[in-house]
């Protein structure tokens, strides 16, 4: 499987010929070469995105707890069966199952993420790790269950992972975990809050805080990626990532942290959009429903050019953590064709797994007992 970068497309002539998605993003890629994000002038805008993310949360915190949709909100949530608490639209009807599937995810992802699966306890704890936090994506979890430890896995909550992987980790630097921890409780207030602003009629939060919103009205798609970024939890994975691989945290180009997490986020969503993935939903940032053509494909094209500004400052550098970001940048390029869970989104059905995948699943899930 090619990962397609991009700014290679020209090379590979024979796909674009024969595969109409590879056409497509020919098609919108940007005609001239964008300059790199300038490093300051990121994170200066990713602080100002932070506060004012903190700010709408802790607006819609205030409102869940004093208005009468929040409260009608929590009566349901308290009375949900576990069924009813699943969003992942697959025919799911049990927690297991889904913890069960993203388990999967978190196994095929970070195989890519590493360059490879590596059968080793950590790489396993780490794996368990990002389900724990991937899975908020599929099931209404109240941060509060996240932060407790309620929230968990088989017997595990992320806190009690977190303490495995810093046990099996070593002499590693235990700050990454720990702000890996932080990130992942920022992004569960986020996840909970779009929850909430789906629920149905009598139970919705005011327009003004409606979640989903909050990045789709966005009219910087650079603002709207960083946004997005907080609830697709690709920073507190960079800070696995960060552990397992030994970057110093007091060196680190946190520049090109963000960039790599933000780009990991883009990359999906162009790989999605490419093959069909979520096209009707409201996060899908390619085709809008509703929008006019040109008004996609102008969006399509200002995706892709953010995507290239944030990868280019990865370029013609070999230092360890910058191949890092680097993969972990354009790997998710390739997610709705390798990864099961695009592959099922798609389809809106669940695939079988084979013995190899199901074995090593299962490793990951027990590997405390």
């Amino acid at each position: 499987m090619l990962e397609f970068h991009l700014r290679e497309l020209g090379l590979f002539g024979a796909a674009r010929a024969r595969d109409p998605q590879v056409r497509g993003l020919t098609r919108f890629r940007p005609d001239t070469e964008p300059e790199p994000v300038a490093g300051a002038e990121l994170l200066r805008i990713e602080a100002e995105c932070r506060r004012a993310r903190l700010a709408l949360l802790d607006a819609t915190d205030e409102a869940y707890k004093g208005s009468a949709q929040g409260r009608a909100f929590a009566a349901w949530l308290a009375r949900a069966r576990p069924a009813e608490l699943i969003c992942t639209r697959k025919g799911d009807t049990s927690l297991e199952d889904v913890h069960r599937y993203i388990v999967r995810d978190a196994v095929q992802w970070l195989t890519l993420w590493s360059a490879g699966y590596r059968p080793d306890p950590l790489w396993h704890a780490i794996a368990k790790a990002v389900a724990l936090l991937a899975v908020l994506d599929d099931v209404v979890v109240p941060p509060q269950d996240v932060a407790d430890g309620t929230h968990r896995i088989g017997d595990e909550s992320l806190a009690d992972v977190l303490d495995r992987v810093k046990a099996l980790g070593g002499d590693r630097d235990a700050r990454w975990l720990a702000h890996a921890y932080r990130e992942t409780l920022f992004s569960a207030r986020i996840q909970f809050h779009e929850k909430w602003s789906t629920a149905g009629p009598g139970m919705a939060p005011p327009a003004h805080l409606d979640a989903v919103q909050a990045y789709v009205g966005e009219p910087d798609t650079l603002r709207a990626s960083i946004v997005r970024t907080y609830a697709a939890e690709t920073l507190p994975v960079m800070h696995l990532i960060a552990y397992y691989f030994r970057f110093s945290f007091d060196d680190c180009d946190w520049a090109a942290f963000v960039s790599a997490g933000v780009a990991q986020t883009l990359g999906m969503d162009i790989s999605k959009d490419q093959y069909g993935v979520g096209v009707k939903e409201a996060t899908n940032f390619g085709v809008r429903p509703g929008r006019q053509a040109q008004e996609n494909v102008r969006r399509r094209t200002e995706l892709h050019r953010t995507f290239l500004c944030l990868t280019a400052r990865f370029q013609d550098i070999t230092d360890f953590p910058t191949t890092v970001y680097d993969r972990y940048s354009r790997v998710s390029l390739s997610y709705a064709r390798l990864v099961d869970r695009y592959i099922e989104r798609r389809d809106m059905t669940r695939l079988p797994m084979d013995e190899t995948l199901s074995a090593v699943v299962d490793d990951v899930l027990t590997a405390r007992r």
